[in-house]
């Protein structure tokens, strides 16, 4: 294809960089390539953007706390208003909450006795299981059915009982410790 001068139209030879009848200075073939694919390019960045956002925001954690202990869980999982419980019965404390996300179920519980002190392992293995070390805690591990398990472990005062609705529950769980 033959190109032509955009000012005078005379017939340009071929990669002439200036009009040989006015001089007018011929566009670099490169500039199309630009506005070609423009387009092109704005929506890749505008999808790779959107990509990292959502890898970033299902990334983020939130801390919550049952009684004075702190737990990190995803922060995709929802607190069920119905599963938060707090009683004292003889001077014991007891704490629960629930969280649900579109997978799984999550409970904690903490039981202690304000002031007075008990001892959370002995406590811990009075409930029985399977001993095992999990959040880097020492505790005892319960199958219940096919899909709910939990883990019961002392931590200074408290005894905690992290109930979840699948297995892999427990990766989304971190403890932070007590406040």
């Amino acid at each position: 294809m033959d190109e032509h001068c955009r000012k005078c139209g005379e017939k340009l030879k071929e990669n002439a960089q200036f009009c040989q009848n006015c001089g007018e200075e011929v566009p670099r073939k490169n500039k199309f390539f630009l506005n070609k694919y423009s387009l092109l390019i704005v929506v890749v960045i505008i999808v790779l953007a959107i990509l990292a956002s959502a890898f970033i925001l299902s990334n983020q954690t939130q801390v919550v706390k049952v009684d004075n202990v702190r737990f990190e869980i995803p922060s995709d999982y929802v607190n069920e208003p119905s599963r938060t419980e707090v009683s004292t019965d003889e001077g014991v404390k007891s704490s629960a909450m629930g969280w649900s996300n579109d997978k799984y179920y999550i409970e904690i519980g903490v039981t202690r006795v304000p002031g007075a002190g008990i001892n959370s392992e002995e406590v811990a293995a009075s409930i029985g299981g399977t001993p095992t070390k999990m959040f880097g805690y020492s505790g005892y591990y319960q199958k219940y059915d096919e899909n709910s398990y939990s883990f019961v472990f002392g931590m200074k005062d408290e005894v905690c009982m992290v109930y979840v609705s699948n297995y892999d529950a427990f990766g989304d769980i971190k403890v932070l410790g007590v406040e």
